[in-house]
């Protein structure tokens, strides 16, 4: 896909908009940026727009302009001759990888006045093609510039940080990702309430189950898997507020089985991390049910009102701020290697015991 303008990207926080607007206006980029963010929160497509912005000899502060020659280059894939990529195959970047980048800095720009190299998730590096790159990044070649891409800036090498300005993407609220969905996806509201509420402030985790939910139905039974499991996991956690404490271990079974279901949504989530997560939305449903008790605080499931007041109306606030420590306590069991089975019949023995 060509890159989008960079007027047309949803960032946050708002601030860095204007940061990087003024960037674009200088007569040179950065040498080397590395942005920094959740998987899903739009590293690569901002990448790509700041890339296609610095590429194109007509920008302003809203991107490249479309239309000069430069421009006109960019294929329907998103390729560009100034433009290489690097992402893992399938696992790591190899020095191989790194080499020919450095063999291709040996040759002028073909026709925008710089070349660009992005690193997708730079933190998969081998750490052979990571001293290789450092001695690039030391040495840059003229006209050559980086954007390296990684979920958290401490997995990089410290000698590659100090050579990179560091770009921070935010999380994106809830109203703000439906709101966004809205304009873009012809999908029920529910649907939409629904994505928005599970993206973890994500806009490009929101837009791919949105997106493939509106394709064609082979294109999609992957999200729609995923969005199911997701919807799973509200029901159990709506049935916390009624169920008899000799439902905990079918509720446990299902939570896990929900969770199960997670396993494939998402880059590199193994079943403990896909456990972890759904422990996690679970940690929200139980801070959602305290903020019912003040009217302007917004909620995280907002649009579960409903089925979440029968949790807040049956258990009295200590109760669930402790409730809420038994499941911090149980996500960092299963972080830690426990029994899953054992570690969630006992969480939700817990939490039905007797209200």
């Amino acid at each position: 896909m060509k890159p989008l303008l960079f007027s047309e990207l949803v960032l946050e926080p708002e601030a860095l908009r204007c940061v990087l607007g003024q960037m674009l206006l200088r007569p040179d980029p950065p040498q080397s940026i590395l942005m920094v963010g959740m998987t899903g929160i739009g590293k690569r497509t901002l990448a790509h727009s700041l890339a296609a912005a610095w590429l194109c000899p007509e920008r302003t502060q809203r991107g490249h302009c479309q239309t000069c020659l430069v421009c006109q280059k960019w294929s329907d894939s998103g390729e560009h001759p100034d433009l290489r990529v690097l992402k893992p195959e399938p696992d790591q970047i190899k020095i191989d990888a790194v080499r020919e980048i450095r063999q291709w800095a040996n040759f002028a720009p073909a026709v925008a006045p710089f070349r660009f190299v992005i690193l997708e998730e730079a933190h998969r590096l081998n750490p052979a093609a990571a001293n290789a790159l450092l001695k690039t990044l030391e040495e840059p070649p003229p006209r050559y510039h980086f954007i390296l891409t990684a979920p958290a800036s401490d997995l990089l090498l410290p000698t590659i940080l100090s050579r990179c300005r560091i770009v921070r993407l935010g999380a994106l609220t809830t109203e703000s990702i439906y709101q966004h969905l809205k304009a873009r996806c012809d999908l029920p509201d529910a649907t939409l309430h629904t994505i928005a509420e599970f993206s973890e402030g994500a806009i490009g985790r929101a837009l791919r189950w949105a997106e493939t939910l509106a394709a064609p139905e082979t294109e999609s039974k992957s999200a729609q898997g995923e969005l199911h499991a997701l919807q799973n996991l509200l029901r159990v956690f709506a049935r916390l507020g009624t169920a008899s404490l000799e439902e905990a271990l079918r509720l446990a079974y299902e939570f896990r089985e929900a969770c199960k279901a997670l396993e494939g949504g998402g880059e590199e989530r193994s079943a403990r991390a896909a456990l972890a997560l759904g422990l996690e939305y679970l940690i929200q449903w139980y801070r959602d049910s305290l903020a019912l008790g003040h009217p302007n605080a917004s909620l995280r499931f907002g649009s579960h009102r409903a089925e979440i007041a029968p949790l807040a109306k049956r258990f009295t606030a200590a109760e669930r701020r402790r409730d809420l420590q038994t499941l911090s306590e149980a996500r960092r069991a299963i972080l830690g290697n426990a029994n899953a089975q054992i570690v969630t019949e006992h969480l939700f023995i817990q939490l039905l015991r007797a209200g």
